[in-house]
């Protein structure tokens, strides 16, 4: 989904994309997977990462059906996007001290199935917000020309829109603050200032499922440590290299947290922790 977002929007003035942005505010905390911030409103889109078929139940449950006959229900991810446009409103309202705008401005809510993944639509037909992957950016497109129509001057300008953009990425609070993981068939190297800007880089885990990409992982044991993954319910191999010098390293574990330890020059480096 974030390839398809930055092959869209990289280069147009109009669209800002946010990765993986999570806040903290009153005692609780809400991430989305991406936001987009454009001259007439946001729009969050959750991600779900899917090797089978997804089915969507006239009453609004959603089932995930894998291995051809076995099925598992899934929160719907429409309900856990509106519950982060929620919170995300709140948080820009009160930053602003202009609630009022962010209290009416239009803030979408868009579902992306990944490519391999087969939606299985309720009787009463397509829902709304519901999409391939590949489809999300020419919906949010679409609907940004429709708000346009109807109002032809921009609720934020590019100078608002940045500044929102800016203070997200000042706000963005990590569950764990991760650093880029290099493996073996990876010949670039973090520069200092990659290494001084991780802590408040927005990036996703390092452990990345090698069949449907997705990052809901965890780490397990059996013989070796292996990246298990939690959407389609495979195995990624793990092969540790210290992101600091390139060379192999060793997987430790330590209570939920995963430590990638380096003989060579002696660095210890969060890999991954389980949720």
């Amino acid at each position: 989904m974030a390839f398809y977002l930055k092959r869209f929007f990289a280069n147009d003035p109009d669209f800002l994309v946010l990765n993986g942005v999570r806040l903290e505010a009153d005692s609780d905390a809400a991430q989305v997977d991406h936001l987009i911030i454009h001259s007439h409103g946001l729009a969050i889109v959750e991600s779900k990462s899917v090797h089978g078929k997804i089915q969507i139940k006239d009453d609004g449950q959603w089932i995930r059906w894998f291995n051809g006959n076995q099925s598992k229900g899934i929160p719907s991810p429409i309900t856990q996007a509106r519950l982060q446009q929620r919170f995300f409103r709140a948080v820009l309202g009160k930053a602003s001290n202009n609630q009022d705008l962010f209290n009416k401005i239009n803030f979408d809510v868009f579902v992306a199935i990944s490519d391999s993944g087969v939606i299985l639509w309720p009787q009463s037909g397509v829902v709304e917000g519901v999409c391939k992957a590949d489809q999300i950016a020419d919906r949010v497109i679409q609907r940004r020309d429709e708000l346009s129509k109807a109002s032809p001057t921009a609720l934020l300008s590019q100078g608002n829109r940045a500044k929102i953009a800016a203070f997200l990425k000042a706000k963005h609070s990590p569950l764990v603050k991760q650093v880029p993981f290099l493996d073996k068939s990876d010949d670039t190297r973090p520069t200092a200032s990659d290494q001084a800007s991780s802590e408040t880089a927005i990036t996703p885990s390092a452990l990345q499922c090698s069949h449907c990409h997705s990052r809901n992982m965890e780490v397990r044991y059996a013989y070796n440590y292996f990246g298990y993954c939690l959407d389609c319910e495979k195995n990624t191999s793990i092969k540790p290299v210290c992101p600091a010098c390139g060379c192999a390293a060793k997987l430790r574990k330590a209570k939920q947290e995963f430590h990638v330890d380096c003989a060579a020059c002696g660095q210890s480096t969060l890999y991954h922790a389980n949720k």
